[in-house]
């Protein structure tokens, strides 16, 4: 064993982590909080106002300390508040166009066809990824999310960036307009108390992460929600019980849409579920308002929005449009006053006289971190220290365009200031110049408006301010979606020289053991056709290794693209074996390479539902007809071929019953109907027998093998120790003890990722032994039958990834099989759930790098060191993409998953290549 196969391995899991961990920097978050008593300080120093002219924005008396913290003269830190409070009801995943159609009791009925500055429902786009814990932190910091965050996703981590919940907290309420403190309220998705820990007063969370539980939390919103409501914070009130802040988070139909998909009964009653909840809500409100005397009437917001929408498998994650356009409605109650008033919005007036089709094509939709300052300058808060949202005019319920004006540049200010200090503390920032030339046009035309003030009575000067002061904003915002992370350029170089290093290192030693084997004992495959395979070959890798990573359309297309590749070249290997009449044992031989392909496509085809586990009645790849023959054909093999396998190569176990292959094979056995019964119980519409049971038992019995295993392990070596076999014999029977080991763990294998997957993957496990037994076969071929190691190392590839895909698997996050983590279970446990998603995602390369090494250790040729080249090239070439399109704008959304996938399938490589390297000592 050459030191160089063990250090390869090592210096390729060295590389990959100094890289990612170089590629992955967080943004650096500053540790700052805006105050209430900066907006002066913010015209004054970084918009360059004249004092004159901030008193016309915020009063004569604004900067008396004294009188303000008296709370007299003012009721609002930057801007006079303008509601008296804001209900939040977050309806996970809910798409915009699902909400167009789907709610007609709550918002259909408000919007009647027509918007009105009352009740608004807008596009509401999501940065990804697109996760709950992500989302919910650019919704009230108004930063852009963090891709290394993700993980957090799955474990919460608290909120560390000054944000409008921390504000509405801890500023002084007398500064905000309030006679007496008011209280927060929350109910719904346990994921905000993760974020906020101690900042609810009155708290009702749920747990979030059973994605098969569609009712608890919702049960729960809707038993609590009502008492909340009865809290809300009304004008002019004295109690102490007073919720400024109601919060409510509904999860069904995020969980609907990964349990079921988003097209079915479920969804339709859940959304009518959450139509009725909404309406009710809303009822409340506006009833409240008749309730009050005219004159006092409270001015309530309500916000109904969807953190993300859904792919039409109903995942997410990624930055797809059904993904990113959520929907948000927008309802002030009738206290506002809001629908009394005839006036033109003021982007649409900017854009006229402007005279841009640009400023209004911008505002058609809203960003989800325009929430933050909008909603900040409503409750009368200081816009967070680190937001880059802008406000959105129309929902700002302002009677007059100076309002509007004010808010902007405020808000244009904070941004700025955000951008220099940042600039100047964590990272140098680019194009800030040009953003400062766009700041400064806006204050200009700000200066001139304030100038020419006329009171009663608008300037086109303050609309056309409000136009350049949201330009600057998007132009801002879309600088931050460019910069906002921070790359290590020297670890993520060091990192790729050490894998450069070791594609090199892989390669050289591979070219020449090819010229040295095809020189001794593969003369012929050198002819014509032969060559065309191997370029081929080359082609197939250079292009999947490499170019694809450079392309999202290509990454979005692999399925088909893998398809494609092992159809050509299977097609090209056909045409040569078939030129020859092929005899005994070959006969199947020259149709190896055809059947490879055909296999997969039907598998792609018929084969669907694949980790859908609570939705197998609605899939005919699901029915008990089709999965019990199946198990049965498996349980066969288990049996048959083993114990062929067995009687021709015997194994001396010294009369163990630990080592007895018949005893592993009877475990395999049982677990296989031990699934068929637990898949048989999920199909059953009665709740009650859910098949968790059966599920345990698989998983029981596989834990046991494996002690089982172990065991036989080390009484195996100890046996051997005390040999007094020959060495060739003990060698002999050390080879073909772990061939049968090798076996019976792939077999395990294939059960765990059947049982984490669900009933269609029956067939496909058994489509895909068909097609393991057929380059098995293939590998070991001799003379006009036989396949360059390059070209077959290749085909195992191709199987393998395209097995990964065609069980609806991909390189991206929206494609977890969450359902993998509740197979057994009803309950969330991170470590056992986790192992069984990361078991249902990868365990097809992991089986594929098993068989590979098998393959390799019965034919002795260099297969597995050139499957093994092919993953390392693939990690190498996807290091370098990233680095490249780094500043792209689907850098979040497609590349870095591709890249993050590619390196855990190359870490399974590494791990995979020290076992073999193990292995092959022992059995030495």
């Amino acid at each position: 064993m050459r030191i160089l196969d063990w250090l390869i391995p090592i210096l390729t899991i060295i590389g990959l982590y100094w890289f990612s961990a170089s590629f992955f920097l967080a943004k650096r978050s500053l540790p700052h909080s805006a105050s209430c008593d900066e907006a002066h300080s913010l015209l004054t120093e970084v918009l360059k106002l004249e004092p004159s002219e901030v008193s016309l924005i915020l009063g004569e008396d604004y900067d008396n300390k004294d009188a303000a913290a008296s709370g007299s003269l003012r009721d609002g830190c930057w801007l006079p508040r303008k509601v008296d409070s804001v209900v939040i009801l977050v309806v996970d995943a809910m798409r915009f166009d699902f909400s167009q159609y789907s709610l007609p009791k709550s918002v259909g009925a408000r919007i009647d066809k027509h918007q009105t500055p009352s009740s608004q429902l807008l596009q509401f786009v999501a940065d990804p990824p697109t996760v709950t814990m992500q989302r919910l932190k650019g919704l009230t910091t108004g930063s852009l999310p963090t891709f290394a965050d993700i993980s957090g996703n799955m474990g919460g981590s608290t909120m560390d960036e000054d944000s409008w919940v921390q504000q509405l907290k801890n500023t002084d309420y007398k500064h905000r307009g309030l006679q007496y403190p008011s209280k927060l309220g929350f109910v719904g998705d346990d994921t905000w108390i993760d974020l906020f820990p101690v900042l609810f007063d009155e708290s009702h969370p749920y747990p979030s992460f059973n994605t098969r539980d569609l009712d608890t939390v919702d049960n729960g919103c809707l038993k609590e929600l009502p008492n909340l409501m009865k809290h809300v914070r009304r004008k002019n009130s004295h109690s102490l019980e007073d919720l400024e802040l109601v919060v409510s988070h509904f999860l069904g139909v995020d969980h609907v849409g990964h349990t079921y998909g988003p097209f079915n009964e479920h969804m339709d009653a859940k959304y009518r579920q959450m139509d009725e909840a909404i309406s009710t809500t809303l009822d409340l409100l506006d009833e409240e308002d008749q309730e009050e005397e005219i004159g006092s009437k409270s001015c309530h917001l309500a916000l109904v929005f969807g953190d993300h929408g859904m792919t039409n498998d109903g995942n997410h994650g990624g930055g797809t449009d059904e993904e990113i356009n959520a929907a948000l409605f927008v309802h002030f109650s009738k206290g506002c006053h809001l629908d009394d008033m005839n006036r033109t919005m003021p982007l649409e007036k900017a854009a006229e006289i402007m005279g841009s089709t640009y400023v209004q094509d911008k505002f058609q939709s809203m960003n989800q971190i325009d929430l933050v300052p909008t909603i900040s300058i409503l409750l009368g808060l200081p816009i967070p220290y680190q937001n880059l949202g802008g406000i959105v005019p129309s929902l700002l319920a302002a009677h007059d365009i100076r309002e509007t004006a004010a808010a902007l540049a405020l808000n244009a200010a904070q941004v700025w200031r955000y951008f220099t200090i940042y600039s100047q503390t964590a990272n140098r920032l680019p194009n800030l110049p040009e953003l400062e030339e766009q700041l400064k046009d806006a204050v200009s035309t700000y200066r001139e408006a304030l100038q020419h003030n006329e009171d009663g009575q608008d300037s086109n000067a303050f609309y056309t301010a409000c136009g350049l002061f949201k330009l600057f904003l998007v132009e801002a915002s879309e600088l931050g979606h460019r910069v906002w992370t921070r790359f290590d350029t020297l670890g993520m170089t060091g990192g790729g020289l050490i894998l450069a290093f070791v594609v090199l290192a892989t390669l050289l030693p591979l070219l020449f053991l090819g010229k040295s084997f095809l020189k001794e004992q593969n003369q012929q495959i050198c002819n014509s056709r032969g060559v065309l395979e191997n370029i081929l070959a080359l082609t197939f890798v250079v292009f999947h290794c490499g170019m694809l990573s450079f392309s999202n359309s290509y990454i979005d297309a692999e399925q088909r693209i893998v398809m494609f590749m092992m159809t050509i070249l299977g097609g090209v290997i056909f045409v040569r074996l078939n030129s020859t009449v092929a005899g005994g044992n070959s006969r199947l031989l020259p149709y190896v390479p055809v059947l490879l392909p055909i296999l997969s496509r039907i598998s792609e085809i018929f084969v669907s539902g694949h980790g859908l586990d609570p939705s197998i009645r609605l899939y005919a790849a699901h029915s008990q007809w089709l999965f019990l023959p199946s198990l049965a054909l498996l349980f066969a093999i288990r049996t048959q071929v083993f114990e062929k396998i067995d009687r021709h190569h015997p194994v001396n176990t010294g009369g163990s019953i630990i080592g007895s292959s018949t005893l592993h094979a009877g475990i395999d056995c049982l677990s296989l109907v031990l699934l068929a019964f637990s898949w048989i119980e999920k199909r059953n519409p009665d709740p009650s027998r859910n098949g968790y049971w059966s599920a345990r038992g698989v998983i029981g019995l596989l834990i046991f093998s494996i002690v089982l295993s172990i065991l036989n392990a080390f009484s195996t070596s100890s046996r051997d120790l005390q040999s007094d076999e020959t060495s060739e014999n003990t060698s002999l029977s050390c080879a073909r003890t772990s061939v049968a080991k090798a076996l019976s763990m792939i077999s395990r294998l294939l059960i765990a990722i059947m049982l984490v997957t669900g009933p269609a993957t029956s067939c496909t496990v058994l489509i895909a032994c068909l097609q393991g037994w057929m380059l098995f076969n293939l590998a070991g071929a001799t003379g006009f039958y036989q396949v360059s190691v390059p070209v077959q190392a290749l085909l195992w590839r191709l199987v393998v990834r395209h097995v990964f895909f065609a069980t609806n698997h991909g390189c991206a996050f929206n494609m977890l099989q969450y359902s993998a983590a509740f197979v057994a279970t009803i309950e969330f446990d991170f470590v056992f759930a986790g192992s069984q998603l990361f078991m249902n995602t990868f365990g097809w390369e992991i089986v594929g790098i098993s068989a590979v090494c098998l393959t390799t250790f019965f034919t002795r040729k260099p297969l597995w060191k050139w499957y093994c080249f092919y993953q390392i090239l693939e990690g190498f070439l996807n290091c370098i993409s990233v680095s490249i399109l780094r500043r792209h704008l689907m850098v979040w959304a497609t590349y870095a998953p591709r890249f993050i996938f590619s390196a855990i399938f190359l870490v399974l490589n590494s791990m995979g290549q020290l076992t073999y390297n193990f292995l092959v000592m022992t059995a030495a």
